[in-house]
């Protein structure tokens, strides 16, 4: 395998969204709690429908769908605001970025959210250093098949590996565009017959 392609959130880093919750509430008040409550089924339908995030869709969408008047100002204020939560490195993450460096595989991020917020994140949990591209939202956004094939580059899909958290997204999608796939399942709770792993450095065993 030549090129690795990560996840970010939930595969790599996990994150604190507190403070999310108290800019939403300062905006909407008593709205926010229903919000707050979708917010996961209103981003993955948008990003659904839409192959890249762009600020000005993401307002008339979030808008249309919450019944909120979704501002650009809002949108922006929350993609700054994102790349400043608290973030933690998961487990055996460094020690897979570090063997797969020394092994001379090409490794790249691929995330559905707004690239300066990410690369942030990243950078802040020293993980920027290991990647050689950062491929977010702004370029493509998973499950539309231009983001997968635009994170390889130039590589193959036979000779890359995308690694995710996400059954669809990081695992059915790309498989079905002839990537190799592994899926991370820290809590075991997807039991099909699939390629998994509970801690990331299990994947050192695997290469």
């Amino acid at each position: 395998m030549k090129r690795f392609i990560f996840d970010m959130d939930g595969t790599l880093v996990k994150i604190d969204y507190s403070p999310e919750n108290e800019y939403f509430y300062n905006i909407f008040k008593d709205d926010s709690k229903k919000l707050l409550d979708g917010i996961g089924v209103y981003i993955d339908s948008y990003e659904k429908a839409y192959n890249k995030y762009d600020v000005e869709k993401m307002s008339r969408y979030l808008s249309a769908v919450t019944g909120l008047e979704f501002t650009k100002e809002i949108i922006e204020g929350w993609r700054d605001l994102s790349g400043t939560y608290h973030t933690e490195v998961e487990d055996g993450v460094v020690e897979l970025l570090e063997y797969l460096k020394s092994q001379g595989h090409s490794l790249t991020v691929l995330t559905n959210w707004f690239g300066a917020s990410q690369i942030k994140r990243l950078d802040q949990v020293h993980l920027l250093k290991y990647f050689d591209k950062i491929y977010t939202g702004e370029d493509a956004t998973k499950p539309h098949a231009e983001a997968y094939i635009c994170a390889k580059d130039n590589f193959s899909e036979k000779d890359c590996i995308v690694v995710g958290d996400d059954l669809y997204k990081d695992y059915v999608v790309p498989r079905s565009l002839g990537f190799n796939t592994i899926l991370y399942d820290k809590k075991d709770l997807q039991r099909q017959t699939i390629i998994k792993v509970k801690r990331m450095n299990d994947i050192i065993k695997m290469f």
